[in-house]
């Protein structure tokens, strides 16, 4: 993390984008949604001089997706943003620029805790894997999104506007809506994002932007900009893109967030025990991959998953073997705070090399082992039965990702879908369009 003592590194922003006048001090909270305080950039400038810190809001955790406050009782205290500068980019808004930050809590006079930031908490369990396991890790996302547009029907306010064929077809860059798509890249590009590829996906209609491997910190941060930038451009030419897990109720395709992990170096020794690892616990992972009682719509083979399971080159199963030492992790999308689940994943497969865990389960990429699959264990089939898994495993995930974060995330997890079942399904698949 790169912490400022003194302005240079802004002013020389400042003299490179002279047109910028604000900084956003930006978190995702562990509803997923991405929050913020925007400051004035003289402001920052004179803070940073002064050596004075940055708050963030009392509640910078404690929202849920619905945009209520958990309840709590006294209230938590203080959060201070401490912003990583080496993200300072500028962002999709005219003028203004983005940094992502750390947040610090405190409580009255009581020392400063970051036991429950998702970006400190994701940086001290790569610590313990680089000394523990002497291991690194590359981290890779695919980004699925359709674009939507006001509705005059009087049963949905959205509706598709991205038409063209997708599975790689090329009439799908013919719709409209792609030019704004090659905007969004070669702006992010400008920026300094690391963008592979794009694609048409799903039946119709879906496109994915896919991001080269960077460390996980980096490749999260990447990440964030992305979403940035896509609803900030497409929002300038009044669409609305959104990268929601099920944002069309009567269409089968769902947008996912696929999570492409490598061990750093790549180990033939310990490849085997850090994903069985990630599949002793992967029922409760999904507590953090899939938040939310609508991610849980993505189930099924060629889109999450099914079961708890793997496959070289299979796309029928949650974790795909891509190659030695790397996976695509499946049962993710959006609606995920990218922080806590990547460490939560890496803590899973740090048991299972610190517990010497044998990956017991069949490769279902083998023809010969397919017919195994219908005895594989069932992936939680709601959020519900995602948290029941998680109390069960808690006191060994604890003991790396820390029982306060993990204690909070069930707290507002469970809040929050109390919330979300009294809603209208409608209601639900529009709020996670603006969302995300």
């Amino acid at each position: 993390m790169t912490v400022l003592h003194k302005p240079a590194k802004l002013l020389e922003f400042r003299g490179k984008y002279p047109n910028t006048n604000f900084i956003r001090f930006q978190w995702q909270d562990y509803s997923g949604v991405h929050r913020a305080r925007v400051l004035i950039f003289d402001t920052v400038i004179d803070l940073v001089s002064q050596g004075n810190p940055f708050q963030a809001a009392g509640i910078a955790i404690d929202c849920t997706v619905t945009n209520s406050i958990l309840p709590r009782q006294p209230p938590r205290g203080m959060h201070y943003a401490i912003p990583d500068w080496s993200t300072l980019r500028l962002s999709s808004h005219p003028g203004t620029a983005l940094v992502m930050c750390a947040l610090d809590y405190q409580i009255q006079d009581l020392p400063l805790r970051s036991d429950l930031c998702p970006r400190q908490t994701l940086t001290k369990v790569l610590r313990q894997a680089r000394e523990t396991c002497q291991l690194d890790f590359l981290v890779g996302f695919e980004v699925e999104f359709i674009v939507m547009k006001s509705s005059s029907s009087p049963s949905s306010t959205m509706t598709r506007c991205s038409n063209g064929l997708g599975h790689f077809a090329v009439s799908g860059f013919r719709d409209l809506c792609y030019q704004y798509v090659e905007e969004c890249v070669n702006d992010l590009r400008s920026q300094g994002a690391k963008i592979q590829a794009v694609h048409t996906e799903g039946f119709r209609g879906q496109y994915e932007i896919v991001l080269g491997p960077l460390p996980p910190m980096q490749a999260i941060d990447q990440l964030i900009l992305v979403h940035d930038y896509l609803k900030g451009t497409f929002s300038r030419h009044g669409y609305e893109v959104t990268m929601s897990p099920k944002p069309v109720a009567t269409e089968s395709q769902a947008n996912g967030q696929h999570m492409h992990i490598s061990l750093q170096p790549a180990s033939p020794s310990l490849e085997a025990s850090f994903l069985a690892g990630i599949l002793t616990r992967l029922p409760s992972l999904c507590a953090f991959c899939l938040p939310l009682s609508t991610s849980y719509q993505r189930l099924g083979m060629r889109m999450a998953g099914e079961t708890v399971s793997w496959g070289t080159h299979s796309r029928l199963v949650p974790i795909r073997k891509v190659e030695p030492s790397h996976w695509e992790i499946r049962c993710i999308d959006v609606t995920a705070n990218m922080y806590i689940t990547v460490a939560a994943i890496i803590a899973a497969g740090l048991l299972g090399l610190m517990g010497r865990e044998s990956l017991t389960w069949p490769d279902l990429g083998i023809r010969e082992n397919q017919h195994l699959a219908s005895q594989s264990e069932l992936l939680p089939r709601g959020l519900d039965e995602a948290l029941e898994a998680l109390d069960t495993d808690v006191g060994l995930l604890a003991s790396i990702l820390g029982r306060p974060l993990i204690d909070h995330f069930v707290e507002l997890k469970r809040y929050e879908n109390s919330q979300i079942e009294n809603m209208e399904p409608q209601a639900v698949r529009e709020l996670l369009i603006e969302q995300f």
